[in-house]
Parts: C-alpha cells; structure tokens; sequence
C-alpha cells in the first residue's frame, strides 16, 4: 500500500522541501496526493537554466511558442494557482542569470511575479540576475528596476539581491515595513543614490544576518559638454541600532561602522583594515568567528579574546607576526596565495593559549628557494598544534637549481596533512626524487593529497618510492631517530574521480584508467610511520 500518499498534506509539503526541486516536481506523477500537495506547495525556485539556454536567447522570438513563453507560463500559473487557494507563498527564488537584457521585455513579466509573491505574504525572496556588473558601459537598460511592491511585503523575513538589480531613489519617499526582515542580502547591487543603502537597512530592526557585496552608486555629474551617468562604489556603511544583528559579511566597502554589541560573525573584505583591527575584540566581546581577505593589517597583530571560535586570515598583506591569546580558539585558516609574484616570508604565529582541539590549516604558493622558511615556520608551532596542521601548497614555483641546497638533513615534525595543488613538475624524472625528497623533509604527514592536472607522471613515480621501488634521500639523525622514509610502515590509498572503475582496483589500473578517460581529480596517500 502507499502509506506516503496518506499523509497530510503539510507532511507532504515537508518531504518536498528537503527533496531538490526536481524531483520535488517529479511527485506529481506518484499519485493525486503528490499532484495536489504539488500544486499546493508554498515554495517556487525559479532557474531559468531548467527552461533555456543562453543559445535558445537569440531565437526566442520565433512564431512558435517560444522557451521563454514556457517559463512564463509555468510560473505565472503557479502564482495565481496559490494565490486562488488564498495561500501564502513561503518561498521565491528567482534565477534570472541572463533573460532581462533587452530587447526580449522580460522585466515586467518579472514585476508581476514579485507583485502577487509580497500580496500574499512570502516570507523569503531571492532575485539574481549576472548583469549590470560595475566596470561595464552604464546603460539604462542592463538593470533590472526593484519594484517598490518588495518594501511593502512586511512578511518579509529573508530579502537576497544579486547582480544587475537597481534601487531607486524612490525608496527614500516610502516607509520601509520590513518589520519581520532577519536576513539582508545586497550583492552588485546599484543605488542610485548614497541614501538608499542606509534607509533600507535601518528599517530592518531585527535583523541578524546582513551581506553588502560590490555595491554601487549612481553619481550623475555635470562636465563640459553633455552630461555622463557614471557608477562607483559605496565607499562607507554605517550600522547603528541594530541590537539584533550577529552576523556581518562586508566585501569591497572602504569605511565600515558596525554599532552592534551582540555581533558574533564578522566577514570583511578590503583593503585597509588596522585601526579597525586595534578595537575589534573590546567592541564586540561576543564576537567568535572573524574572516579578514584582502586585507592591509599591521605587520604584528595581537589577537586575545576567550570568545573567539573561528579566525581566518586571507592575502593579509605586511603580515610577519601573529600571537594568539584564544583559548577557545577552534579553527585558524591562514591563506596567502599572493605570494607567488613576491619573495615569500611566512609569517611567525605563536600561541600563549589555545584549545587541544584546535585545527590549523595553512594555504599557500611557495617558491623553491624558500623552502627553509617553511621548515622553520613549522618548527616554531607548538606540539599540540602540529598534531592538528594542515599545509596545503597550491603551487609551487620551480627553480629545480636550488633543490640540493635546500634539502635537511635534521629528521622533520609531524603534521596532519601535506596538500598539493603542482601545475608544474620538471620534464625529467632524475629531478622527481630530489624534489619529492624536498618536499617531505620540512614535516612527517600523516597523510599527502595531490592534484592531478599534468602530474600522473610525477605521482606515479612517488607511488613507486613510497613502496620501496625507488630510492628516496635518508635523513636518519646520528641520535638514532628514523626518518621518514625508514620509519614509513603502511601506506593507504584513496581517490577522487569521475569515471567508472572496480572500487578494489589497484594504483596502476586507477591511472590506467584515467589516462583513457580523464577524470581523475586527486589521489591521497595515508601513511602510518
């Protein structure tokens, strides 16, 4: 018997909203049940991807019913299918990536949809679009108009605007009724005045969770000659009276005030950071998790704060020196991918407390030369921190002259795990030993990932030494102490691919495999010493 169809209805409407909307649209085929709970489903995700093609764009207006009139229609039906039954719609998530640049007369088919989501109540709305990018020629009509209905949807608790999406300066005249708001999110967006920005988010008093991404101002000037509409970025945010906000996550805006005791996630994205820095812990005591990317810091930073979970340091330029007093501290990811057009200088990061479950994970591009650094960077993290590093490498920069130099000889800690990301290997294999030989003697790890764009080569020939089929360099200490390489005692394989293959087929028949189809994405080795 089927018991499913039995089920209330709002049962059914939950199973729907865990299943992906596919096949959420698919039950209408298991029985009435399914179909009526279907057409009764308060929540529509729009892609236009599941409708066309950026190829069909250019034919849409054909004297057949186009693509385009089909998603129309669909979603025009299932709008006033709900609003006819007098129910609320949940959920609108709308992905119009590249249907409203002209001149296919989109929008207003767009205006409508929204208008009959806010009269009956929908309580999280998304809209993206891709265009109307900063950098692009302004032009009137590569923005999508927000209606001004959306400022009257009280019932509003999340509001998402990606991409291509213009605010005018009308919204200053109304009265924001975003009473329920509790998650703002503003991607490449454009205001046409500086105003707007501020009036939307200080009418949202409950508000959690804010995102300001890459937004815009319009700036109409006045030069000689005919006037010129131009667009730049907002240049400040200020955040005050919103006792409820936890959440903040600001990319690409210069001046950022945050007045907001409660604030426990902070996301900041710039280029000038430190007197922010120097005041960030004493005004927000309850702050536990900080993101900093692209950001000018101070070339020493104290860091001391008994709420702080989750702290990650992304492309922080002038960095040398870190020290942590975080004895709650749970996660540290440091990144520094610029590093490849500069010489490297890792940065000396020390811990006067920290939790025994703390997690380190350090992200980088490395130039050969500066191997020794590394070493020494490792050398100078405590035991228990060790235990639980990861270092990953995304590129390493060749220069296969210093490899002999560089190679040391004293027997390495041990890390968590040693990643690579190597787009470039020498051609011949005499340099693959010294290289695998350099690379293993700044740590023991506990396991080795690699990529493998162009390196099966190179990975076969690290298979071969790890069995014991090739030689790799000693590095036995005269105080009896095995090295790697003496003290390594199972090795454990693991893959990433995308082609089919016996799950018990050996190394050999795996790269095999992958040379035939491609698809194989990264290899793991675990090692136990």
């Amino acid at each position: 018997m089927d018991y499913l169809s039995g089920l209330p209805k709002t049962i059914l409407h939950d199973i729907l909203a865990k299943l992906p909307y596919k096949d959420a649209a698919k039950t209408i085929a298991l029985s009435k049940a399914w179909r009526d709970a279907w057409f009764s489903f308060p929540n529509l995700y729009v892609n236009c991807d599941d409708f066309i093609t950026v190829h069909d764009v250019p034919i849409i207006n054909s004297h057949r019913v186009s693509k385009m009139d089909i998603l129309i229609d669909y979603v025009t039906k299932r709008l006033l299918r709900l609003c006819d039954q007098g129910l609320a719609i949940k959920e609108f998530k709308l992905n119009l990536s590249y249907l409203l640049d002209p001149p296919h007369g989109f929008s207003h088919h767009v205006d409508q949809w929204i208008q009959i989501a806010s009269e009956t109540g929908v309580n999280v709305l998304e809209i993206y679009l891709s265009n109307g990018s900063i950098g692009r020629e302004y032009r009137e009509d590569i923005w999508y108009d927000l209606p001004l209905c959306v400022i009257e949807a009280k019932s509003l608790t999340k509001l998402m605007l990606t991409g291509g999406i213009r605010v005018h300066q009308e919204f200053l005249n109304h009265s924001m009724k975003f009473s329920s708001m509790k998650m703002l999110s503003l991607s490449h967006v454009l205001f046409t005045h500086e105003g707007v920005i501020k009036h939307l988010i200080s009418h949202c008093p409950l508000i959690e969770q804010l995102t300001v991404e890459h937004c815009s101002v319009y700036n109409h000037l006045s030069i000689e000659g005919p006037q010129v509409d131009r667009i730049s970025r907002v240049k400040s945010l200020f955040l005050n009276g919103l006792q409820k906000l936890k959440k903040v996550d600001v990319q690409g805006i210069e001046e950022v005030h945050i007045d907001s005791p409660n604030l426990e996630n902070l996301c900041y994205s710039h280029f000038k950071f430190e007197k922010w820095f120097l005041e960030l812990f004493s005004k927000y005591p309850l702050l536990e998790s900080l993101e900093l990317c692209n950001c000018s810091v101070s070339e020493k930073i104290n860091i001391c704060s008994s709420q702080l979970k989750v702290l990650k340091l992304h492309d922080c330029s002038n960095l040398n020196e870190v020290n942590f007093n975080a004895p709650n501290l749970l996660s540290f990811d440091y990144c520094d991918y610029k590093n490849r057009h500069r010489d490297y200088k890792n940065p000396v990061i020390s811990f006067l407390r920290g939790s025994n479950q703390l997690e380190v994970r350090v992200f980088t591009n490395l130039r050969f030369r500066y191997f020794y650094t590394l070493s020494r960077f490792i050398e100078n993290m405590p035991r228990k921190i060790l235990a639980s590093l990861s270092l990953f490498i995304y590129e390493l920069l060749p220069n296969y002259r210093y490899m002999p130099a560089l190679l040391i000889s004293s027997a390495p800690p041990r890390i968590k795990h040693l990643g690579f990301r190597v787009n470039s290997v020498p051609n011949s294999e005499a340099f693959f030993g010294p290289l695998i030989s350099l690379l293993l003697s700044c740590c023991f790890p506990k396991t080795i990932s690699f990529r493998c764009d162009g390196l099966k080569a190179f990975i076969e020939f690290f298979y071969e030494m790890l069995m014991g089929r090739k030689k790799g360099e000693c590095y036995c200490s005269s105080a009896n102490r095995k090295c790697w390489w003496h003290a390594l005692k199972i090795v454990k394989i693991s893959y990433s691919y995308s082609f089919m293959i016996d799950e018990n087929a050996d190394f050999k028949a795996v790269l095999d495999a992958s040379r035939r189809s491609g698809g194989l994405e990264s290899i793991t080795f675990s090692l136990e010493l």
